[in-house]
């Protein structure tokens, strides 16, 4: 893939930004390297190597369900500018 002035442009367009002629240039430096570090990855030899499903290496084990204590509503909410009936009191974000 070629980074040029159209392609920069068009992405300027799509995140709503506008860049100076120095941040394009700068932008089609950073993503041509970006590239062409993927383009030396897509060369390596995967062939032997399983698919990963998870970036941990575990057992898939998962912790015990259990019943703890909570915390005490009362400390929760002390700090809250607006509570009602043991809960947080918020703003209509919509009509």
């Amino acid at each position: 893939m070629i980074i040029n002035d159209e392609l920069i442009s068009e992405l300027e367009a799509l995140a709503k930004i506008r860049l100076s002629d120095e941040e394009k240039t700068k932008i089609k430096t950073e993503l041509s390297d970006m590239l062409s570090h993927m383009e030396t990855l897509g060369e390596l030899d995967t062939s032997g190597v399983e698919p990963l499903s998870h970036t941990l290496f575990s057992s898939g084990e998962l912790r015990e369900d259990c019943v703890k204590p909570s915390q005490d509503v009362d400390a929760v909410l002390m700090n809250a500018p607006d509570k009602t009936a043991g809960l947080f009191c918020v703003p209509k974000s919509f009509e």
